[in-house]
C-alpha cells in the first residue's frame, strides 16, 4: 500500500513581527494593477471588513531571465551544458529576492502591523492571513461582496496599489482583482456506453483485446484495425500505435512519472485496480503502489461511492489521469500531487466560475523538494485572460524552474479550439472579438499536449475542437520561432487580428484524446478530451527516460528545444482537421507544425533512438 504524505506549499520560514525593525507606512501609493469586473459578477457591496483573507505576495526574484536561458542551454543538445540540471539550492541561488526587497517588503508589513509573516523555501512568495480592513489599508483599496450569476459569492477589489518604493520589489498580490467560485466545472466529457458498443465490446472488441497473438504483440507487427476502434479506444490499442507494447522497463526503480489532482479530484485506487485487471493484467500491482502527496488539505477520498458523488462525475479527471499513466508507462512508479485551494481567478464569459488550479501551491511545494520526479501530466487550465498576466508570469516561472531541474512538464491543450464560440471576447473592458488561448498550456517552459481521434490516418478530434493558438501574455520563444512563423506565413493573413502573431504558439505534440475507455465507479465509461491525450504523452516519454536511464544517460528533461530542432522528425504528422472555434473553423492541419496537433502523435521507437543518439 502506499503511504499519504501530508505536504505544506508555503510556510518554509516564518518570520515573527519583530524580526526586523519597524518602518512607517507609507502615505506614497500607486495603482499596481487594475481589472474590469466581467458582465456575470454583481456587486453586492462593501465587503465585511471583519471577513480573514489570505494574501499572497509574490516578490521581485533575483536575476531576471536566468533560469529561462538556463533551461534553454540544458534542454539544447548542441549546446555543451546540455543535460545538466540544476539542483535545488542551484535554483533557489539565482532566483531568491536580494536582501532589499525581503526587508522593504517585510518593513512595509511590519509598519501597518501584520503578524507573522510565511515565506517559500526560496523566499519569493510571502503569505499572510489579515481580515478585510487590514488587506485594504495595505493595498489602498476596497474589497466589495460580488454574486456570481451562478450563486457564488467573494470579496474581491478592481484595482490594488502599492507604496511606489515597493512597486520595484512586488510583482503580485492576490486575491485583489480575482474572482473564486468553488465549483470545478470543466471535465473530461464522460459518455455512458451505448448498447452498440457494449456489444461491440462484450462478443468483438473484448475477444480481440484478449487473444491478439502474443507474438504480434510483441513484435509490434498487429494490425491496427484488428486492436482499434475509434469508437472505444483501449489501452492495448493506445500502447500499440504508439509503440510501447513490445517494450520492457530497465530501470524503473530510479524511474518516475507524476499527475496533478486539483480541484477536489483524486485517483480512485479501487477503478485503478479494476482498469489494470482488464486491460493490463501484469501491472495490476501498480493500484496498490502508487503514492499520494498531499498539499493543501488536498483531499483523497477512498471511500465507497455514492449516487451523488457518482452523479457530479467526482474523480473522473483524477482516474483518467491515473489509469493512462500506470497503463502505458508501468512498471514506472507514479506519484500523484494532490493539491487543495483556487488560484487568482478573473472570471471571463466562456469560463464563469472559479476552475482555475491551485499551480503556485504546488510549485512552492515541488520546487522545494530535493527529489521530484522526471514527467509531470496536468489535465487543467483556464482561459488565459482569466488569470492576471502578473500571476501567469510568476506560475510560467515556476515551470521554468522545474524544467532546469530536468522535469518533462506536459499540460493539456485545452478542448475549446481557438476558443468557445460566442465567448470569444477580451476580458478587459473594451469586449474586444478575439481568440481566447488557454494557460498554463500558453507557458513556453510547458510541452502542450493536443489531441486526435481516429487511425489510419490519426486526424485531429471534431467531435470537439483540440486546444490550439497563440498566447496574448507570453512572447514566441525562440525554439519554436522559425517553425511557427513559416505556419503562420502559409495562413496568408486569415485571421489577423484575432490573435498574436508573436506570441508562444500550440500545441506542441498530440496523442488520441477523443474516445479514451476507463474504469468510473467500477463500470467501464469512455473519456474525451485533451485531458486523455497529455496522461498518455506523458507515459510514452516516461518510457523514453526508462530506456535513458538504462544507458547511464540524463532523462529528457524540458523537451521543447530538442523537439523543435530535431525530435519532430519522429512524430507522425496529422495533416486532417483544425482547432475550430469562435465561430470559425479555426486553424487548419496541414504538413509540418501546425496550430492544431503541433508536429503530431509519437513513434515511441523512433523517439528512443532519436534521444539515445544525443550526446
Amino acid at each position: 500500500m502506499s503511504l499519504a504524505k501530508l505536504c505544506v506549499g508555503l510556510g518554509a520560514i516564518v518570520i515573527g513581527a519583530t524580526a526586523l525593525p519597524s518602518d512607517s507606512p507609507s502615505t506614497n501609493y500607486a495603482i499596481k494593477e487594475r481589472h474590469y469586473v466581467p458582465k456575470s459578477w454583481t456587486s453586492l457591496g462593501p465587503a465585511d471588513k471583519s471577513d480573514i483573507i489570505n494574501l499572497q505576495i509574490g516578490l521581485k526574484q533575483s536575476n531576471k531571465g536566468a533560469i529561462e536561458q538556463h533551461l534553454l542551454e540544458i534542454s539544447d543538445p548542441d549546446h555543451a551544458r546540455y543535460g545538466q540540471h540544476l539542483s535545488v539550492d542551484e535554483i533557489t541561488d539565482i532566483v531568491r529576492p536580494t536582501n532589499q526587497t525581503i526587508d522593504s517588503v517585510h518593513r512595509w508589513l511590519e509598519g501597518h502591523g501584520v503578524g507573522d509573516i510565511a515565506y517559500s523555501p526560496a523566499q519569493d512568495w510571502i503569505s499572510i492571513i489579515v481580515p478585510i480592513s487590514k488587506a485594504e489599508e495595505l493595498l489602498q483599496t476596497t474589497y466589495s461582496k460580488y454574486e456570481h450569476d451562478r450563486g457564488h459569492i467573494a470579496n474581491r477589489a478592481t484595482e490594488w496599489s502599492l507604496p511606489l518604493h515597493l512597486h520595484k520589489h512586488i510583482d503580485v498580490v492576490q486575491p485583489t482583482t480575482s474572482f473564486l467560485t468553488p465549483k470545478p466545472e470543466h471535465k473530461p466529457v464522460r459518455f455512458d456506453l451505448s448498447e452498440q458498443e457494449l456489444t461491440w465490446w462484450e462478443h468483438t472488441g473484448q475477444f480481440k483485446y484478449k487473444q491478439q497473438p502474443a507474438s504480434q504483440l510483441a513484435s509490434g507487427t498487429a494490425n491496427i484495425s484488428a486492436i482499434c476502434n475509434a469508437s472505444f479506444v483501449t489501452l492495448n490499442c493506445l500502447r500499440t500505435v504508439y509503440g510501447t507494447i513490445n517494450y520492457t522497463a530497465q530501470a524503473a526503480d530510479n524511474n518516475s512519472i507524476a499527475i496533478n489532482n486539483y480541484l477536489n479530484e483524486t485517483s480512485r485506487r479501487d477503478d485503478a485496480k479494476t482498469f489494470l485487471q482488464t486491460f493490463r493484467p501484469d501491472a495490476v500491482a501498480a493500484a496498490d503502489e502508487f503514492e499520494f502527496i498531499i498539499i493543501d488539505d488536498g483531499p483523497n477520498y477512498q471511500g465507497p461511492n455514492t449516487s451523488v458523488f457518482v452523479d457530479a462525475g467526482s474523480d473522473v479527471e483524477g482516474n483518467l489521469d491515473a489509469q493512462l499513466v500506470l497503463g502505458v508507462s508501468s512498471p514506472t512508479p507514479l506519484f500523484a500531487y494532490n493539491t487543495g485551494g483556487s488560484p487568482p481567478f478573473i472570471p471571463s464569459l466562456s469560463t464563469p466560475t472559479d476552475t482555475n488550479e491551485p499551480y503556485l501551491a504546488f510549485l512552492n511545494y515541488i520546487l522545494a523538494q530535493d527529489d521530484i520526479p522526471n514527467v509531470f501530466s496536468s489535465s487543467y487550465g483556464d482561459d488565459e485572460q482569466t488569470v492576471p498576466q502578473s500571476y501567469a508570469e510568476r506560475v510560467c516561472s515556476g515551470f521554468a524552474q522545474l524544467g532546469a531541474r530536468g522535469v518533462t512538464y506536459l499540460v493539456s491543450s485545452g478542448d475549446a479550439g481557438v476558443g468557445s464560440s460566442g465567448d470569444c471576447y477580451s476580458n478587459d473592458g473594451k469586449n474586444t472579438y478575439k481568440f481566447t488561448p488557454d494557460f498554463p498550456t500558453s507557458c513556453p517552459w510547458v510541452t502542450s499536449i493536443g489531441a486526435t481521434a481516429n487511425f489510419t490516418p490519426e486526424t485531429a478530434v471534431t467531435r470537439f475542437a483540440s486546444g490550439a493558438g497563440f498566447s496574448n501574455y507570453f512572447a514566441q520563444p525562440e525554439y519554436q520561432a522559425s517553425t511557427v512563423n513559416k505556419y503562420i506565413a502559409s495562413l496568408n493573413g486569415t485571421y489577423d487580428g484575432l490573435y498574436n502573431k508573436s506570441g508562444r504558439a500550440y500545441p506542441d505534440i498530440s496523442a488520441q484524446g477523443n474516445l479514451d475507455v476507463i474504469v468510473y465507479a467500477g463500470s467501464i465509461i469512455r473519456v474525451g478530451g485533451t485531458s486523455a491525450s497529455s496522461p498518455t504523452v506523458a507515459g510514452i516519454l516516461a518510457l523514453v527516460n526508462d530506456a535513458l536511464i538504462a544507458a547511464g544517460k540524463p532523462t529528457l528533461g524540458f523537451i521543447n528545444p530538442w523537439l523543435y530542432k530535431e525530435a519532430y522528425k519522429t512524430f507522425t504528422d496529422i495533416t486532417i482537421g483544425s482547432s475550430y472555434g469562435c465561430n470559425t473553423t479555426g486553424f487548419p492541419a496541414q504538413a509540418g507544425w501546425d496550430a492544431v496537433t503541433g508536429f503530431g502523435t509519437p513513434n515511441f521507437n523512433e523517439l528512443v533512438n532519436a534521444a539515445l543518439e544525443k550526446d
